[in-house]
């Protein structure tokens, strides 16, 4: 048996998903669903808490990786930096700024003329935007974090 004591502070980390069961139980109650309100919450604050902990010891293990002279976890970087930069350039796609406004003198203006003819991109061209820039931006950020480990390598030689 392992000699490991349980700290109690571990229930500590439960108070975040309670809170986001709470605030999906207020939201949801005025349509009169705060069970299913509260249960969302619970499931979207523990998803929170995973994602979060997995960044977190994610990013340790990098750093020590870093710190051995490894360039697995440069080209990990530049693949994350990679995927970040093709949802940029997806989600810019089609959307269209106003040229000309409503003065109608209401509180919220409304657009009367859009530039590019008011183009709004499908998801499908999106899509198809993220997975066209994704292999080029893949092999430039790689190029980069190889650059970086074999200067950073290079100078720790010396």
């Amino acid at each position: 048996m392992s000699n490991k004591k349980f700290n109690p502070l571990y229930f500590l980390a439960l108070i975040p998903i309670g809170m986001f069961g709470i605030l999906g139980a207020i939201f949801e109650s005025f349509r009169g669903e705060a069970l299913s309100g509260f249960l969302w919450g619970i499931a979207i604050g523990f998803g929170i808490m995973v994602v979060s902990l997995i960044g977190i010891f994610g990013w340790e293990w990098l750093k020590k990786q870093m710190e051995k002279g490894k360039l697995f976890p440069y080209i990990t970087l530049a693949v994350i930096a990679s995927i970040i930069i093709s949802t940029i350039f997806a989600t810019s796609l089609g959307k269209p700024s106003c040229e000309e406004y409503d003065n109608s003198g209401e509180p919220y203006q409304s657009c009367t003329q859009y530039a590019d003819d008011g183009y709004e991109a499908t998801s499908d061209q999106k899509w198809a935007k993220f997975w066209g820039t994704l292999p080029v931006t893949i092999v430039i950020t790689s190029l980069i974090a190889t650059l970086v480990h074999h200067n950073i390598h290079k100078k720790g030689e010396k």
